[in-house]
């Protein structure tokens, strides 16, 4: 009894030790749907989901910032009946990894979810705005970020606007 009421108050107080570090956690995201009609071929619908979540300290400063994005697209055909698997779950960008095949193409040499790392870590230490009013222009972001980051920033002001 003895040993678990001194975990118990241990924990409690490293839990707010740390929860003192950090002022709120915040979740956004952002869709965006696209749509290929269907004439006499095969069409497609597709959402494109960027998701962040955010930890900020009692300043307002990122501590920790995560970005991924999840690509669901369903086929139909000219009649409308839907053309393809309906139920299968897509991974994310940073599931895919090196699977995604970004590196190939990309002038840097990185693939997707380590772009979005360097994102990431350029945005700690920062405020919302300071990210905002700098990211298209920093030299150091573009060494590890040569995607377009619009959608991410989108969702960054979300999730620090939930911030709580």
């Amino acid at each position: 009894m003895k040993k678990t009421l001194f975990a118990l108050l241990t924990a409690a107080l490293i839990l707010s030790l740390t929860m003192s570090a950090f002022a709120a956690t915040g979740l956004g995201s952002y869709t965006k749907v696209t749509a290929m009609p269907a004439a006499e071929a095969n069409g497609s619908v597709g959402a494109d989901t960027t998701m962040c979540a955010v930890t900020l300290d009692e300043e307002g400063r990122i501590v920790a910032v995560v970005f991924d994005v999840v690509q669901a697209s369903a086929a139909f055909d000219a009649t409308g009946a839907v053309a393809g698997e309906v139920n299968a779950e897509p991974q994310t960008k940073n599931e895919l990894g090196e699977a995604y095949g970004m590196k190939k193409i990309s002038p840097i040499g990185k693939e997707y979810n380590e772009q979005m790392q360097a994102l990431a870590d350029w945005c700690v230490g920062k405020t919302l705005e300071e990210v905002l009013g700098l990211a298209y222009e920093d030299a150091d972001l573009k060494a590890g970020c040569t995607v377009w980051v619009g959608d991410q920033l989108i969702a960054l002001e979300k999730a620090v606007k939930n911030a709580k």
